[in-house]
C-alpha cells in the first residue's frame, strides 16, 4: 500500500507531504483546489507520461516521491528480482521532471527506465477516473477478467492447452520440413540427387584447394625456380673451387697438421661433416632441378581442378569444408525424402490426435467459462442492484474462434441499464455515471482475485446522489476491508465512510497559487461533510446532519467486522 507521497514544485503544488492510512482514504476540496493535480502527481510517479509543463512556474524541476509498503506483495518482489533490483519491505519511487523536458526515475535509489517502472507499479496500484475505464471498455480484456474470476481451474486447463498447441506447431513444422506437396518433393529429390552425384564425382578432400594453389604457383614459376637451383648447385659442386671441392681440400690440409695438436683432429671431423652435408645438398638440388621440368598437361589438370572448386563455391559453400558438410546434409535429406510417405502418415496420425485433444480441452475451457460467466453475471447484477441499477442486465457473450493460447472463445461483456432494452456491447451503451457504478461493482466482485494493494478512484461518483451515493460509499468501505482505497469525491455521503479524511485547499501567496493538503481531525471531518452536503460547516444544523451521516457510516463499518 501507499505509505506516503511527497510532492514539490509540481503544477499548483509547491510542497506537499501526505501520509496515507490503510482502509478508505478520502480527499475532498473545492473545485479547482488541486485534487486532480494530486492524482496526476501520483499517476506520474507510477509511470504516467511526463510533461515539462507540469513543472511549477519559475522552478527548474518538479519532484515526486512515493513510498510503498510491499512486505506482503510477492508479485512486486518477483518483479524486482527479474529487473535486477534488490527487494525490500519498502519501495521508494522518485521521479523528477525538468523544465527542459529531461527526467529521472529511481527505485530505491537505483535508476530505472519508464518501462521497468510500469512493470513494477502494475502490481501496486489501479487508478480509476471518470474517463479511465480503458480496461473494461476494451473488449479484448474481457476474457482476461473472466479467467481471473475463475482462478486456477481454468489456468491449469490453459496450461495443458498451450502444451498441446506447442506439440501441434512442432508437428506442422516437421510436415513443412518434408517439402510441401508431392510435386515439390520430387523436384527437390531430383535436384539433390544431381548435386550429390556431382559432389561425389568431384571427390573433394579437406586442404586440397590450398595444395593445388601451391602446386600451380610452383608450376607457373618453374623457370625461375630451375635457374635458381642450377645456380646454387654450381656453387656447391660444379664450379672450380666449389663448396664441395674447398671442403675436400680443407680436410686434406688439416690432416697434414693434426699430429701437432689434438684439436686439429676435431676440426677435421667437422670439415668432414661439412663435406658430407654439402654433397647431400648438391644431390637434393639436383633432384629438385629434375622436378622443375614444366609439364603442360599437369598444369592444365591443376588449373581445371581449381576452376571446378571455384565453380562449386558458388553453389555449395565458401570452402571445401562447407561443401562436404552440404554433401552430408543432402544425403540425409535424400534419405528423409525416400521415407517421406511413411513420415507423412506418421505425422498425420499424431496431428489428428493432438487436434482432437485440443478440441477436447477447448470444450472444457469453454464449459468452465460459461459456468463462470453465469456466476459473474449474477454477482455483478446483485452489486448493481444495491448501487441503484436494479433494472440492469449483464451477460457474457461467447463467440467460437480458432483455438489459440486462450482457448477457442472470444468473450465480450454485454449490458443494458433499462427494462425492455436488449443487451448490447458494454463499450457502446454504458454511460459515464453507469460506468462508475459498474466498475465499482466489478471491483467488489473481483475482490477475491485482487492483484494490487491500492485502488485510486478519481471522482467516479460523478452523476450520482442520494440513496445511490450511500450505496457507493458502502461499497467503497467494503473494498477498503481488503485493499487500500484512495478516493477523490464531492459527495458527503461517501466522505462519511472515510477511515482517513484529507481536505485540499489553495491559497494565493506573493502572487502565486499553492495547493495544500490537511489531514482532518474529527471536528474537521464533520465540518467538511457538512460543507459537502451543501450546508454551513459551522451551523448546528449542518454539523448535526454531518454527525448523523458519520454515525450511520460507523454503524455500517462495524457491521463489516
Amino acid at each position: 500500500m501507499i505509505k506516503s507521497i511527497a510532492i514539490s514544485d509540481f503544477a499548483l503544488i509547491e510542497n506537499m507531504k501526505v501520509d496515507f492510512g490503510s482502509g478508505l482514504n478520502v480527499i475532498t476540496g473545492e473545485t479547482g483546489a488541486g485534487k486532480s493535480v494530486l492524482i496526476s502527481a501520483i499517476n506520474l510517479a507510477l509511470g504516467g507520461r511526463a510533461d515539462k509543463a507540469s513543472v511549477r512556474t519559475g522552478c527548474d524541476t518538479a519532484r515526486i516521491e512515493i513510498v510503498f509498503d510491499i512486505k506482503d506483495n510477492t508479485a512486486v518482489f518477483d518483479e524486482m528480482q527479474a529487473l535486477g533490483l534488490e527487494p525490500d519491505d519498502t519501495l521508494i519511487i522518485t521521479r523528477k521532471i525538468s523544465s527542459d523536458g529531461r527526467g529521472d526515475i529511481k527505485v530505491n535509489g537505483c535508476t530505472v527506465t519508464l518501462s521497468m517502472l510500469r512493470k513494477l507499479t502494475g502490481h501496486l496500484v489501479d487508478i480509476y477516473g471518470q474517463h479511465e475505464h480503458q480496461a473494461l471498455l476494451n473488449n479484448a480484456t474481457h476474457i482476461e477478467f473472466l479467467d481471473k474470476f475463475l482462478g486456477n481451474t481454468i489456468e491449469n486447463a490453459k496450461s495443458k492447452l498451450n502444451e498441446l498447441l506447442a506439440q501441434k506447431r512442432d508437428i506442422l513444422n516437421k510436415i513443412k520440413g518434408l517439402g510441401g506437396d508431392e510435386f515439390s518433393r520430387e523436384r527437390e529429390r531430383e535436384m539433390l540427387e544431381y548435386q550429390v552425384a556431382e559432389l561425389e564425382k568431384a571427390d573433394l578432400r579437406e586442404g586440397e584447394e590450398e595444395e593445388l594453389a601451391t602446386k600451380k604457383a610452383k608450376m607457373e614459376n618453374a623457370q625461375k625456380i630451375a635457374e635458381t637451383l642450377r645456380a646454387v648447385r654450381e656453387l656447391f659442386s660444379e664450379m672450380p673451387n666449389s663448396i664441395c671441392d674447398n671442403a675436400y681440400t680443407s680436410k686434406r690440409l688439416i690432416n697434414g697438421i693434426e699430429d701437432f695438436d689434438s684439436d686439429f683432429g676435431a676440426v677435421a671431423e667437422r670439415i668432414d661433416s661439412l663435406q658430407i652435408e654439402a654433397a647431400d645438398i648438391s644431390d637434393t638440388l639436383e633432384q629438385k632441378l629434375d622436378e622443375c621440368e614444366f609439364n603442360e598437361y599437369d598444369f592444365n589438370a591443376v588449373d581445371s581442378r581449381l576452376d571446378l572448386i571455384k565453380s562449386f563455391k558458388r553453389k555449395y559453400g565458401s570452402d571445401i569444408s562447407e561443401m562436404l558438410a552440404y554433401l552430408e546434409q543432402s544425403r540425409n535429406r535424400l534419405n528423409e525424402l525416400a521415407d517421406t510417405e511413411h513420415l507423412l502418415d506418421e505425422y498425420s496420425v499424431s496431428l489428428r490426435q493432438i487436434e482432437s485433444a485440443i478440441t477436447e480441452i477447448c470444450a472444457k475451457i469453454t464449459e468452465f467459462r460459461q459456468d463462470g460467466a453465469k456466476k459473474l453475471s449474477a454477482a455483478i447484477l446483485e452489486q448493481l442492484a444495491e448501487l441503484g441499477m436494479k433494472n440492469s442486465t449483464f451477460e457474457v457473450a461467447f463467440t467460437t474462434i480458432t483455438p489459440q493460447a486462450n482457448g477457442a472463445d472470444a468473450v465480450e461483456f454485454m449490458f443494458s441499464a433499462n427494462v425492455g432494452e436488449p443487451v448490447k456491447p458494454l463499450v457502446k451503451v454504458i454511460s459515464g455515471g453507469e460506468m462508475s457504478r459498474f466498475m465499482l461493482a466489478f471491483k467488489i466482485v473481483m475482490g477475491g482475485v485482487k492483484s494490487v494493494d491500492t485502488m485510486i478512484f478519481d471522482e467516479i461518483d460523478n452523476g450520482i446522489s442520494g440513496v445511490v451515493s450511500l450505496a457507493v460509499g458502502q461499497k467503497m468501505a467494503m473494498l477498503a476491508r481488503y485493499a487500500q482505497i484512495i478516493t477523490v469525491t464531492h459527495l458527503a455521503t461517501i466522505a462519511s465512510f472515510a477511515d482517513t479524511h484529507f481536505r485540499i485547499t489553495k491559497q494565493i501567496n506573493s502572487g502565486k497559487t499553492n495547493s495544500t493538503l490537511v489531514k482532518l481531525d474529527t471536528d474537521g471531518q464533520l465540518g467538511e461533510i457538512a460543507r459537502l452536503a451543501g450546508g454551513d460547516n459551522n451551523s448546528k444544523l449542518g454539523l448535526a446532519h454531518a454527525q448523523e451521516l458519520k454515525n450511520n457510516a460507523l454503524k455500517y463499518l462495524c457491521s463489516l467486522k
